[in-house]
């Protein structure tokens, strides 16, 4: 069966919160898989959903968790994400107080940005090999013994 007039593939649909998506492939009415634009995200959706705007981007968190959030701009310094508003547009205020608009995805690459740092500096080395582990106390050292003869014994 062919695909609808509107949901050939590369058909845009407009959405409510999270921008355009565009069709990748139609398989009935109650599948259909659409990329988000701004994310690159895929999901699958139904027609009816499709055409009525009713989808979220999962990628994308919920707005309430994004407000109060502090972001490091190269340009504006740091800001403080205020709301997310319609169109996938954020209303940030920086240290004076002024209000700076961005659009979502540029706000999650800074969010990004910031979190890679954080994450680099708290990673702790981890031993790489069962010897590394077994260097670190007699007790790894015992249980490691134990649990070799349990599988050379298995079967016996």
């Amino acid at each position: 069966m062919d695909a609808p007039h509107d949901m050939q593939n590369g058909a845009k649909f407009k959405t409510k919160k999270h921008g355009y998506v565009t069709v990748i492939e139609y398989y009935n009415t109650h599948t259909v898989i659409v990329a988000f634009e701004n994310t690159g995200s895929i999901r699958a959706i139904s027609a009816a959903k499709l055409r009525s705007g009713q989808l979220a981007d999962r990628s994308v968190p919920p707005e309430s968790i994004m407000v109060g959030e502090k972001v490091e701009s190269v340009k504006h310094g740091l800001l403080t994400i205020v709301q997310v508003e319609s169109e996938n547009i954020v209303l940030l205020t920086d240290e004076k107080g002024e209000e700076v608009r961005m659009l979502l995805p540029a706000v999650q690459k800074m969010k990004l940005k910031a979190g890679e740092g954080e994450i680099q500096k708290e990673e702790p080395k981890m031993p790489m090999s069962l010897s590394a582990l077994t260097k670190r106390n007699k007790k790894t050292k015992d249980v490691n013994n134990l649990l070799k003869k349990m599988l050379t014994d298995y079967g016996k």
